[in-house]
């Protein structure tokens, strides 16, 4: 049975949705995804702080050093696949068995691919750490069990969120409390790294349980050539562009853990923990402003760009709202949590909080990038800061330590969402909205 969200709004406002069903799914959805992002903090607020006093420093870095490994490769094996499947299935339903059956066997061997490059990183970046190399082989495997999520989007597809956002929310409880017993029972870390690796399982098995009880039969996949050459001619600039968001994102972990050992990762690694808390916001944020952007695009271009710079002030107050009690109370919050043990993670917690300014504008920017159709110039401004990244933590780390990845990392996005769009004439407009929502936040939009 549907819990549907529009059910608990008062009747007046249900009144209103009525004969609205693309609103009314959209409510529901937008719903159910908002519970399971903040079940995902809370519990992952808890029981990670757990986890992180219970490691301590060398062994959670270790940890974060294995799942990073594993991260990167596996943006580059999800092969952007998701966004396209999506819409084919939606355009032509009749044939769901093709696309489902060649998005799997493609996902699958991808996996498997991903699985064996994950095992020769783990030997090139460190040949005589063999519990390092145990713990990537174990995540890796993770990678195999993220290729049932061709029934994810199968759900998403025909409008059925909540049901992926039940399977989700099962699982991370499960997950959540096997780390749990495993932190009571004093447990070494691979077993974490099993803990992390049944998580996605559990996905699995929620995503197959599911489909099973909506007639998603997997016998009557069938694999297509001339359809997965199709969907990889179309979704490699996706691969590259979610493998270069990644690397962006996530390279200064991997370098700090190589460079200075996963001791200073660990500091690294917790502080980060408690920003990323954040991320979800604008991720929801974005997921409401999205149809109403659209919507204006097609009716007036003032009004685009009014809603525009009303999601840019929005994200700016967002990020000053979060931003400066954790500048403010930060390290000693996250002594509190974490342990005198973790001081190192106190005094960089100030400095990692202004990656929230730029996640926080570049999910907004988004929008602007979809509604415009400039994919290519998004890829290629993901590339670029890939690549600067890397270059500046090869100099800033040795120098800085993780305070230098902070610093390349920040550096890198600020050329990505800002500094690249004043060479695009399509995308200068935008930078200047950008622009006024942070030196004029309170400023109404004026045209």
């Amino acid at each position: 049975m549907k819990l549907a969200a529009s059910d608990w709004l008062p009747d007046f406002l249900r009144a209103r949705l009525h004969g609205r069903g693309t609103v009314a799914r959209a409510l529901d959805n937008s719903a159910w995804l908002f519970l399971d992002q903040l079940l995902r903090m809370a519990g992952g607020l808890l029981v990670g702080v757990w986890l992180v006093r219970y490691l301590g420093p060398a062994h959670f870095g270790l940890l974060s050093y294995a799942q990073a490994i594993v991260g990167v490769v596996g943006a580059c094996a999800s092969l952007g696949l998701n966004a396209v499947l999506v819409r084919d299935l939606v355009h032509e339903p009749d044939s769901a068995d093709d696309f489902l059956g060649t998005a799997f066997m493609i996902k699958g061997m991808a996996a498997a691919a991903g699985w064996l490059v994950c095992s020769g990183l783990a030997w090139l970046l460190s040949p005589t750490d063999l519990q390092m190399h145990g713990l990537v082989l174990i995540m890796a495997l993770s990678l195999l069990f993220q290729v049932f999520d061709v029934l994810d989007v199968r759900f998403q597809a025909r409008g059925e969120v909540y049901v992926s956002a039940w399977g989700r929310m099962a699982g991370f409880a499960l997950a959540s409390i096997a780390r749990i017993a495993l932190i009571l029972l004093r447990a070494p870390v691979w077993a974490f790294a099993m803990a992390a690796t049944g998580e996605i399982l559990l996905y699995a098995i929620g995503w197959l349980m599911l489909g099973w009880r909506r007639g998603l039969r997997a016998r009557g996949w069938h694999f297509q050539g001339h359809y997965a050459r199709s969907l990889l001619a179309q979704s490699w600039p996706l691969t590259l562009s979610g493998l270069a968001i990644y690397v962006q994102a996530s390279i200064d972990q991997v370098m700090l853990g190589k460079m200075l050992g996963t001791a200073e990762l660990g500091q690294y690694a917790a502080a980060l923990r408690i920003v990323s808390v954040f991320t979800f916001l604008p991720m929801v944020l974005q997921t409401v402003a999205a149809p109403e952007i659209s919507r204006a695009k097609r009716e007036c271009e003032s009004l685009y760009r009014r809603r525009l710079f009303n999601i840019y002030r929005i994200m700016f107050v967002l990020f000053l709202a979060v931003a400066l009690p954790l500048i403010l109370l930060g390290p000693a919050f996250a002594v509190l949590l974490f342990g005198r043990v973790y001081r190192g993670a106190a005094v960089l917690l100030p400095w990692l909080v202004f990656r929230l300014f730029f996640t926080n504008f570049g999910v907004a920017r988004s929008l602007y990038i979809v509604n415009e159709g400039l994919f290519r110039f998004s890829l290629l401004t993901s590339l670029v800061g890939a690549v600067i990244n890397i270059v500046l933590n090869l100099f800033f780390i040795p120098a800085w330590g993780a305070r230098g990845a902070i610093a390349a990392s920040l550096v890198s996005f600020a050329v990505t969402i800002f500094a690249l769009d004043g060479l695009h004439p399509k995308m200068r407009a935008n930078l200047r909205l950008m622009i006024r929502s942070v030196l004029l936040p309170w400023q109404r939009f004026a045209g």
